[in-house]
């Protein structure tokens, strides 16, 4: 993909050149902002600390896939609303919904992480706090990461008697074998700074810098050649395993995961089957 970057206006109070910024209609559970070449996207379920609905899944793979055909961007920047990131799939929904239809999660997420990984836009996770399970997948499907030093990072779905193809797929190449099973099966929660030693995100700064050094990173990776980044990212993803849904069907189907959502729904501790 290659583009012209629109002739910006500069603000005499800042560091950073300014584009006209838009707001597009037509999402419910997220803000999509354009500004020149930057799309900037943020989960809006800030009471429900971004958990991932349905439709939230639906949304975010829908304005990935937006920006990805439009020939102005070059970068998307994905954040939450709120003081999380995302706290992963929405477990309550998930409860009433999986029992039936557990292709319709299946097929969402796998659509998302995908637009993500295949987009020839570079996609910049700004992790604002909490990044769990689906939202730590996020995270890690991502090309760049800088996080808020008090931002976490945990996957739990082993908690609940859950398991998926993504994790493994996407962590195992960023971080190593030892310290995804450390995610995965002791489900340790991780802070900012253990994450960036881990090289799941690039940089953690204080909070209060979180925008000021993603637009620092915006505005190195615009200074590159659209077509060479492009052209790394997909060499470097070629290495991430195909997802197989049926493995998301098979676990939300299984006896373990309908305990597991079960019992997180109805509050109280699962009763494992050895």
């Amino acid at each position: 993909m290659i583009v012209s970057v629109p002739e910006p206006a500069k603000s005499e109070n800042a560091e950073f050149w300014i584009f006209p910024e838009m707001r597009e209609t037509g999402f419910e559970q997220l803000i999509y902002e354009k500004q020149g070449p930057v799309v900037r996207i943020t989960l809006n379920r800030p009471d429900q600390l971004n958990a991932l609905s349905i439709e939230l899944y639906t949304e975010l793979g829908d304005a990935v896939l937006r920006a990805g055909s439009d020939a102005e961007a070059q970068i998307i920047v994905i954040t939450g609303a709120g003081r999380a990131f995302s706290s992963g799939g929405d477990i309550k929904q998930g409860d009433r919904v999986n029992r039936e239809t557990p292709q319709i999660f299946a097929q969402a997420s796998k659509r998302m992480l995908s637009a993500i990984i295949k987009s020839d836009c570079v996609v910049i996770a700004q992790v604002n706090g909490t990044a769990q399970a689906g939202g730590l997948l996020i995270v890690a499907a991502c090309d760049l990461a800088i996080a808020a030093e008090d931002a976490t990072f945990k996957c739990p779905e082993a908690l609940i008697g859950l398991y998926e193809p993504y994790s493994h797929a996407l962590l195992a190449p960023i971080i190593g074998s030892r310290r995804t099973k450390q995610l995965l099966i002791a489900c340790e929660t991780i802070g900012a700074i253990d994450a960036e030693r881990m090289g799941l995100v690039n940089r953690v700064v204080p909070r209060e810098d979180l925008g000021a050094a993603t637009d620092k990173l915006i505005e190195r990776v615009l200074a590159t050649g659209p077509r060479a980044r492009a052209m790394f990212k997909r060499m470097i993803n070629r290495s991430i395993e195909e997802f197989d849904e049926n493995i998301v069907i098979e676990a939300l189907g299984s006896e373990e995961g309908q305990e597991g959502m079960a019992a997180f729904a109805e509050k109280r501790l699962p009763k494992w089957r050895q």
